[in-house]
């Protein structure tokens, strides 16, 4: 291996190094201080390095994992909201071993984010798997045993899915890196319809979407953050990766995309409608997100790329200050425990609202510029009855969201808030600001990403 190779692949090493490390510290320290100071070490190391590799160009490593913009945006990503999952992710009663589970999440998203071979691709997507699988169980709970068990039982169909559509597609290519899936046969048909419902799990597009309220309402809120915004934004990354690379069977794949991502827009903003628990509430949206971001991956409009990675972009730190706030009001917030919250808790109140109002998309807030995104995406390329879809989930979004981020300044709360550590009010700080920073000037986010897909 060369040194630019070396140099490549050094954020992996990094994060893979602090998993290493959180994992062997863990049973011989009293407190889980030092596996956390290990894992947390390890990814900021590695968001570092891919920051200060901005704008290098590419080092060929192999088949296995490319170097490229995508990879590098995954990575960094998976890094830094790795970091901010592992802040919070001590409110549930999670055990020693729960801070190598996040670096090993975030191992994973990196890995896949940058997969150009179906051997990464799998690699990846298991990493993500069997550490979430723990990380939900870990309270022992009866609700978060019930997301575990969902989902690793949901996980295993998927997985034998996708491996089935690999070796189909196997069959009738004779290849496994992603540029050598080009085909029209039946048989590459099939394969590929399985390859994307293995990733549709993933990424919680209904119907494959079941696990996903259980695991934000029984597991820990750091877990959720997890597998809400590290997880799916990989699987995100590797489609759109697919789609630029990979041929598979045109327009099956594009309207499988399409299916899933108007089932997901109906059923998750459906369903979110009458919740009154908020973290049921941001499962069942963040099922609605994952297809907005399936609309944009369907439409082929010629900046999609750009559309995803800023609507995930901005989509991050709005879940992630939810779910912090939501973990600080205890296992399973409801509606009314979120009432008078601004006079009691004015931090977590304003995070919570500035972090609602951007999923629900409204101006002011980065989430208006990644829904212009979306419809933008979808006008260009004519997709009127996706575009519909859109607008109508858009519009039941606003309904339910409104429910949360007005209840704050009205009424008296009636639970007391779990206690605050100074590093909770650091994220909380941190993202309100990147929201509204990017809302009024979209043009940081809009610049990152546009650099990150010129490293080709």
């Amino acid at each position: 291996m060369t040194v630019d190779q070396l140099i490549a692949l050094s954020p992996l090493i990094a994060v893979a190094l602090g998993a290493v490390a959180a994992m062997l510290l863990a049973p011989v320290m009293h407190s889980d201080r030092a596996a956390r100071f290990a894992a947390a070490t390890g990814m900021a190391v590695a968001a570092l390095i891919v920051i200060f590799r901005v704008g290098t160009p590419p080092h060929p490593i192999g088949a296995l994992y490319t170097d490229d913009g995508l990879a590098r945006f995954g990575t960094a990503y998976a890094a830094m909201f790795g970091l901010a999952a592992l802040v919070f992710l001590r409110v549930g009663n999670v055990a020693k071993e729960a801070p190598a589970l996040v670096a090993l999440v975030a191992l994973g998203a990196a890995s896949l984010a940058g997969a150009g071979h179906a051997a990464t691709l799998f690699l990846g997507l298991e990493l993500i798997s069997l550490s979430l699988i723990a990380l939900f169980a870990f309270p022992l709970s009866g609700a978060a045993l019930e997301a575990g068990y969902k989902f690793l039982v949901m996980s295993g169909l998927a997985t034998s899915a996708q491996l089935l559509g690999v070796a189909l597609i196997y069959a009738e290519t004779g290849a496994l890196d992603f540029p050598g899936w080009t085909g029209q046969g039946a048989l590459f048909a099939l394969g590929g319809a399985l390859l994307l419902s293995g990733l549709a799990f993933k990424f919680s597009l209904a119907p494959f979407h079941m696990w996903t309220p259980d695991a934000f309402e029984g597991a820990p809120a750091g877990a959720a953050a997890l597998a809400g915004v590290v997880s799916k934004a990989a699987v995100a990354i590797a489609i759109l990766r697919l789609n630029s690379e990979a041929s598979l069977a045109q327009p099956l794949w594009s309207g499988g995309l399409a299916a899933l991502g108007v089932a997901s827009v109906l059923i998750g903003n459906l369903l979110a409608l009458r919740q009154p628990l908020l973290p049921r509430m941001l499962g069942y949206s963040t099922i609605a997100h994952s297809g907005y971001i399936a609309l944009i991956l369907a439409s082929g409009a010629p900046k999609a790329g750009e559309a995803v990675l800023f609507y995930l972009g901005i989509y991050a730190p709005a879940l992630t200050a939810a779910l912090c706030a939501s973990a600080m009001l205890g296992q399973r917030p409801t509606l009314e425990d979120v009432r008078g919250l601004a006079k009691t808790r004015p931090l977590e109140a304003t995070a919570l609202v500035i972090g609602l109002l951007s999923l629900a998309g409204l101006p002011a807030a980065g989430g208006f510029i990644a829904k212009v995104y979306l419809f933008q995406s979808l006008v260009v390329t004519s997709s009127w009855v996706l575009l519909g879809v859109a607008a109508f989930g858009a519009s039941l979004g606003f309904y339910y969201y409104a429910r949360f981020f007005t209840a704050p300044f009205v009424g008296k709360s009636r639970i007391e808030p779990a206690p605050r550590h100074r590093l909770d009010r650091v994220l909380l700080i941190f993202c309100a600001v990147v929201i509204l920073l990017f809302g009024f000037e979209p043009t940081l986010l809009v610049t990152a990403v546009t650099t990150a897909l010129a490293v080709r």
